[in-house]
């Protein structure tokens, strides 16, 4: 089983609504998600910034699409609201996806920060600051470097935290991390990024920033998008993906890392191809990261744990701390 801890399923839901296409789940990816042995994920919405021109009308639709979605898949998703789903779910025996509800950017609300109170109610449990782009409450990688949170960000993180949100740095740039390890009370994690030591992307994490995770309880999710994996074509592949998570596991343990794959799938127009990481290019190759643990010496537990076990403990330390 594995929980995918970034997957942007509701944006291509939103697209094939736009279309006149309903029942996304059931009718284009129930039987992917099965054959792959896909225990749940975070799914999220994101806004590209540089292509929509009315971004709040946008999100709102967005999100109408989503909840209508979440409707016509009752019987295939569990909103998981808080940690004890999972527990409940399993006692249940539950075949059921364990899916969290997320907002990657918070460029949707404007400057509204009682919307995420909102966004809570709604069963939102998941929050990136930004998708690349400023916003009113934080920076992201295309922003200027010297700017981070803002004061209303540093406000929107006592709300994420009040409410036991799980709060996102994918995406932040390196000033906004460092703010929000200055302002969060609660863990934090990177939900897809990789080792910018192993990869120089600035999408990646600094060895300072895998710490300093570390350091407040969080996680990191290791992203299979080819070009945060390697700038060497030849490993552009499963094995380097792996080495990330080795990477960033000797760092902080291997209790603090997962899976946030991105799978381009998601978030690619009709028409367009997707490049995938070799041996992992969609979610349909899900059980290759089993067989590639496997092959290198990992046990049952430990590949367990770093599939779905170690992202429901992360959320246990959120709630209770």
């Amino acid at each position: 089983m594995i929980f995918d801890m970034h997957a942007d399923v509701w944006t291509d839901n939103f697209w094939e609504y736009q279309k006149g296409n309903f029942d996304v789940i059931r009718k284009k990816y129930e039987k992917k998600f099965l054959e792959s042995g896909l225990f749940g994920g975070i799914f999220v919405i994101y806004i590209d910034f540089r292509k929509v021109e009315n971004i709040e009308k946008y999100f709102l639709e967005d999100l109408c699409a989503m909840t209508r979605e979440l409707y016509y898949s009752k019987d295939l998703i569990h909103v998981v609201k808080n940690s004890k789903d999972f527990e409940i779910l399993e006692k249940e025996k539950s075949k059921k996806f364990r899916v969290v509800l997320g907002i990657e950017g918070l460029i949707g609300i404007g400057d509204n920060l009682n919307y995420i109170y909102l966004l809570h109610q709604l069963g939102i449990r998941h929050i990136g600051l930004t998708w690349n782009e400023t916003n009113a409450f934080a920076t992201g990688q295309s922003g200027d470097k010297n700017r981070g949170l803002t004061p209303l960000g540093i406000d929107a993180i006592k709300v994420i935290n009040e409410l036991g949100i799980l709060l996102d740095l994918s995406h932040a740039n390196d000033k906004t991390f460092w703010d929000v390890a200055k302002y969060s009370k609660k863990p934090f994690f990177a939900s897809h990024s990789n080792s910018r030591t192993l990869c120089p992307s600035l999408r990646n994490l600094t060895d300072d920033q895998i710490l300093c995770i570390g350091e407040h309880e969080g996680m990191v999710g290791m992203n299979s998008y080819h070009n945060f994996v390697s700038r060497d074509e030849n490993k552009k592949n499963l094995d380097a993906l792996i080495e990330h998570m080795e990477y960033v596991a000797e760092k902080i343990g291997l209790d603090k890392v997962g899976f946030g794959l991105d799978f381009d799938e998601y978030y690619t127009p009709s028409g367009e191809s997707c490049e995938g990481l070799n041996g992992l290019e969609n979610v349909t190759k899900l059980n290759n990261i089993t067989l590639a643990l496997k092959k290198r010496g990992y046990s049952q537990n430990e590949i367990d744990m770093v599939t779905y076990k170690n992202f429901i403990d992360f959320y246990k330390r959120v709630e209770n701390k």
